[in-house]
């Protein structure tokens, strides 16, 4: 670049007026954010949900050893002998 053309450009400032424009530009636009949890997101029709430990009626649980709850446990605190 050549020194006249980088004086121009230095002068009138045309990163920082880029930068303006695009920044205005992002403001106008409408967001994307989402009031979590009073609106929720669109849900996949094959969303199954979490894992969860269940319980017969009596309080006894229901696991039959299939190991999900020790694959599904981030900290790996879950083992599980069967």
């Amino acid at each position: 670049m050549t020194g006249l053309a980088q004086a121009a450009k230095s002068l009138l400032l045309k990163e920082f007026i880029d930068a303006t424009i695009l920044s205005m530009r992002y403001f106008f636009k409408p967001k994307f954010t989402v009031n979590y949890p009073n609106e929720k997101g669109p849900v996949s029709p094959r969303f199954r949900g979490e894992h969860a430990l269940r319980r017969y009626p009596n309080g006894e649980e229901r696991c039959i050893a299939c190991k999900l709850c020790e694959a599904i446990c981030p900290a790996q605190a879950i083992t599980i002998e069967a």
